[in-house]
C-alpha cells in the first residue's frame, strides 16, 4: 500500500471521496473545489505578501549593514595608515639617534685612539715626527699639541 499525505493510503482517500460525494451530493462538490481553490489562492497570495514585506524589511537591514561594513572598513584603513605613519616616524626617529649615535661613538674612539697613541710613544720615546732618542727616551722637540706633557715634563725636571 502507498501511503500520500499524513499516512491515508490511496484506498482511504477514495473511501472519504465516495461519503463526501454521498453525503453532499454531486452538485455541490464542484462548489466545494471551487472554494477550496480560492482558499488555497487565498492563502498562497498571503504568504507572497509575508514573503515581500519580510524582504522588504530585511533589505533595510541589509542596507544598513552594508553602510555599517563601509564605515568599519574606512575606519580599518585608516587606522591602519595611522600606524603606518607612526611607525615610520619611529623608524625615522630610531635611525636618526642610530646615525648619532655612530657618530659620537667614531668621536670618541679617535680621541681615545689619540690618547693611546700618546701614552706610546711616551713609553717607547717616539715624537710626533717618528723620531726615536738613542737611548730609548723621546726627543723633546716641542709640538703644538703637546702643552700638557711639556709642562709634565718641565716639573719631572725641576724635581731631578
Amino acid at each position: 500500500m502507498v501511503t500520500f499525505l499524513f499516512g491515508i493510503s490511496m484506498g482511504e482517500i477514495i473511501i472519504v471521496f465516495l461519503v463526501v460525494l454521498l453525503l453532499f451530493g454531486a452538485n455541490k462538490i464542484p462548489e466545494f473545489a471551487k472554494m477550496l481553490g480560492k482558499g488555497m489562492n487565498e492563502f498562497r497570495k498571503a504568504t507572497e505578501d509575508l514573503k515581500r514585506e519580510f524582504n522588504e524589511n530585511t533589505n533595510d537591514l541589509k542596507d544598513d549593514l552594508v553602510e555599517a561594513r563601509k564605515y568599519l572598513n574606512e575606519q580599518g584603513k585608516e587606522m591602519k595608515e595611522d600606524i603606518q605613519r607612526a611607525g615610520q616616524e619611529v623608524k625615522d626617529d630610531f635611525e636618526e639617534t642610530k646615525k648619532d649615535t655612530e657618530n659620537l661613538v667614531h668621536e670618541e674612539t679617535e680621541d681615545v685612539v689619540g690618547e693611546i697613541d700618546d701614552a706610546s710613544r711616551n713609553v717607547y720615546g717616539i715624537s710626533h715626527e717618528g723620531k726615536r732618542d738613542e737611548a730609548g727616551k723621546r726627543d723633546e722637540t716641542p709640538n703644538p699639541g703637546d702643552s700638557a706633557d711639556q709642562e709634565n715634563n718641565n716639573s719631572e725636571k725641576e724635581e731631578k
